[in-house]
């Protein structure tokens, strides 16, 4: 399988980027072809300036990872839960990447998704217990619902770590948590 592992924290030492390069590393041992984008060291500015009636100056970046989700079966995307949402680098990623055209278009006034036929998965870490999302729904419905689904992209796995910074938050807790990645990775 060809995945494509979104890594979208702006922090480079976060735990969020371990659990994306040991899902990558445990991917490709598995037999997998993974590519990675790092948005901690990505060289982008995620700022969609002109809404979509104008290029950015530079297209370079969200041109390269259009044509990274273009060759992959599977995207995951691995990054924190900041007030009930993703980064701000990621959020623009998506902005700058799942662009008309490329990711959807309109036709007869609906909305029809372009990249169908992948799936994603999702890896989160988030300070609010994971139970609580589960419950009422929040970014991972709206990830799943307004984000994937309307470029035609299925969502198929979500591993969540709630109470991350928490007192239960202890290297064994992590520990745990980072082998139900690998073990999703080998799957």
């Amino acid at each position: 399988m060809k995945i494509l592992v979104i890594q979208g924290s702006p922090d480079a030492g976060s735990y969020s980027r371990e659990l994306a390069t040991a899902y990558a590393d445990e991917a490709r041992s598995a037999g997998h072809d993974v590519r990675m984008i790092d948005l901690a060291t990505e060289d982008f500015d995620p700022v969609l300036r002109y809404g979509y009636r104008q290029r950015m100056e530079d297209e370079s970046g969200p041109k390269r990872y259009q044509e990274d989700i273009a060759w992959a079966d599977h995207l995951v995307f691995s990054f924190p839960i900041w007030w009930s949402a993703e980064p701000a680098i990621l959020k623009g990623f998506l902005d700058r990447t799942l662009t008309p055209r490329f990711a959807y278009r309109y036709v007869n006034g609906k909305a029809q998704g372009l990249l169908a036929g992948k799936t994603a998965a999702l890896i989160v870490t988030s300070r609010v217990p994971s139970f609580v999302y589960r419950i009422f729904g929040g970014p991972i419905t709206r990830w799943k619902r307004m984000v994937l689904s309307f470029v035609g992209i299925r969502l198929t796995k979500t591993l969540m770590l709630g109470r991350v910074e928490h007192k239960q938050d202890t290297p064994a807790y992590r520990a745990a948590f980072l082998e139900k990645v690998r073990a999703y990775a080998r799957g």
